[in-house]
């Protein structure tokens, strides 16, 4: 009996009675390749030999694939957007005739990607290309096989959820790397308990890169969001995402590891964004991880914790270097000066280049500013006359804001009644301080700010844990909004009831007035809906 070549890891078996189960793997060799990807065996650069179709969306497929020189297997991604190409004959991919300009595009933001991954080669945590090359009019990235499960399945088989020291252990490495792949100009955009795996080694492996343009509305391409994950942003074909869209992500991934459960949909958070979490698992995760998490996934980009640096200092319980983070962030994204550049003997160094620049520079501007300023009539003395009045500007004192409510100065500095911005640095849970309430400030009360200048401030989410209040006497209407304010979320269950009127409060389902719990727990309310008919 001849041997057979299984399709999913390329073994070489007998075959069984079903002459197609692989002993191995156990694929069944039987199924046919979908219609229209690339068949069984078909060779690629005559050296990749095509196997099964792991994955599909709508940049391309992922194919299983032997690579004959060395005898190991592959992840193979063909650049196919079904959307707007179609295969010709057995390999080849053509664009749709109206969409070949964005075809071309679409596809050399592939190849850019991909080589841009490449140069992650040496960082563990991240999939590694070992090829990049073009064929059948398209472009394919060789990835290293990935050995592991996703998240996802590895939660699952560990009890649902995981410890902090574990969660902590995982996604350490990768917010380093993330941060270092958004430095490069790369936002992944599809961070999710699917595209992070754990190898077998217990490491976090992230996986997944595909072009933007499939993981954001607005596109020709089919939209491939991951619920719980995506942030609001990407739901939108005008807002911007970026750096700060990841950090959503991961968060995300992190609330995952530690309850088993993803946030809701971004925009149905929009409504109501606060995060459920077990009383138990809120006592084992200490305070400042909750909170890094919880300033993570804010809906909003502009509360919400803006790059990975941020998120690494927040999560490690180093608050007072947050703000110091935020600052060098920019020049850590400033793109890497190219080392391979030819070098000249004899050059001058470089500062010499840079006064010479600067000269001619001031120069040129010199004398194109004297001709503006002489056609509107003005002079240079003028002109520093209006720069010499402006550099007067004294700096703003800044008031003391603390214990009070953070949108009482919110308004006064969106009124333009104080001359500075105000921005939440991070919110946390503090049993002393009601929600809402700013509990410290940068800079302290009494320094100074220039105007325009920013003050950052803590705000305070409350107590973590909330008591059930009173309802006697209360319609559900009332008592809705009162529950809401102390950070529940309401359910209502009608019951009949002959003692209470209809749509007042019974009483509470599960629990009873003063019974404590988690700060944005569901809770239902039994509501009269009149007597027995």
């Amino acid at each position: 009996m001849v041997n057979k070549l299984c399709m999913n890891c390329f073994s070489s078996f007998r075959p069984d009675e079903d002459g197609s189960r692989c002993p191995v793997c156990g694929w069944d060799n039987a199924k046919s390749q979908p219609q229209g990807l690339l068949k069984y065996q078909t060779e690629l650069a005559s050296r990749y030999v095509i196997g099964r179709a792991r994955y599909a969306n709508g940049e391309g497929i992922t194919y299983s694939a032997l690579d004959k020189t060395a005898q190991k297997l592959v992840d193979i991604r063909e650049f196919f957007p079904r959307a707007i190409a179609r295969r010709e004959g057995d390999s080849s991919i053509a664009a749709v005739r109206e969409h070949s300009r964005t075809f071309q595009q679409y596809m050399e933001n592939f190849l850019e990607l991909s080589k841009s991954v490449s140069r992650l080669r040496e960082v563990t945590v991240v999939e590694s290309v070992l090829d990049i090359f073009e064929e059948n009019s398209t472009i394919y990235t060789v990835y290293k096989a990935v050995n592991g499960v996703p998240l996802r399945r590895y939660v699952e088989e560990n009890g649902g959820h995981l410890s902090w020291n574990e969660t902590s252990r995982l996604f350490t490495p990768a917010i380093t790397a993330l941060s270092l792949i958004n430095s490069l100009g790369v936002c992944h955009l599809a961070i999710s308990p699917e595209s992070l795996r754990v190898t077998p080694d217990g490491n976090l492996l992230i996986t997944g890169f595909h072009i933007n343009a499939i993981h954001r509305a607005g596109g020709l391409l089919d939209l491939d969001l991951y619920p719980g994950c995506a942030a609001v942003e990407q739901y939108s074909a005008k807002a911007v995402c970026g750096e700060v869209s990841d950090v959503y992500a991961l968060g995300a991934c992190m609330l995952f590891a530690l309850t088993g459960e993803l946030p809701a949909e971004a925009s149905q958070r929009l409504q109501d964004q606060r995060l459920m979490i077990s009383k138990d698992i809120l006592k084992a995760v200490p305070p400042f991880a909750v909170t890094a998490i919880a300033n993570s996934l804010q809906i909003k980009q502009a509360l919400r914790t803006g790059s990975f640096e941020t998120f690494r200092t927040e999560l490690t319980a180093a608050p007072a270097l947050a703000d110091e983070v935020e600052e060098t962030d920019a020049i850590r994204r400033l793109p890497p000066v190219s080392r391979d550049l030819p070098r000249r003997r004899y050059t001058p160094p470089p500062f010499v280049w840079l006064i010479a620049s600067c000269a001619i520079a001031l120069v040129v501007l010199g004398i194109f500013a004297s001709r503006w300023l002489g056609s509107q009539g003005m002079s240079f003395s003028d002109l520093g006359q209006i720069f010499e009045e402006s550099s007067e500007e004294e700096p703003v004192e800044v008031p003391d804001m603390r214990n009070q409510n953070y949108q009482h100065w919110e308004k006064r500095t969106q009124s333009g009644e104080l001359d500075f911005k105000l921005k939440i640095s991070s919110r946390v849970f503090d049993a002393n301080a009601a929600e809402g309430i700013i509990i410290s400030q940068v800079p302290e009360p009494g320094e100074t700010v220039q105007p325009g200048g920013t003050v950052s401030v803590t705000v305070s989410n409350g107590s973590a844990t909330r008591t059930l209040p009173d309802y006697t006497g209360s319609s559900f209407a009332d008592f809705q909004a009162v529950l809401t304010e102390n950070g529940f979320v309401p359910l209502k269950e009608e019951q009949r009831s002959s003692d209470v009127e209809q749509g007042f409060v019974i009483g509470y389902k599960d629990h009873e007035v003063g019974d404590t719990l988690d700060y944005g727990s569901t809770v239902t309310v039994l509501v009269s809906a009149g007597a027995e008919e």
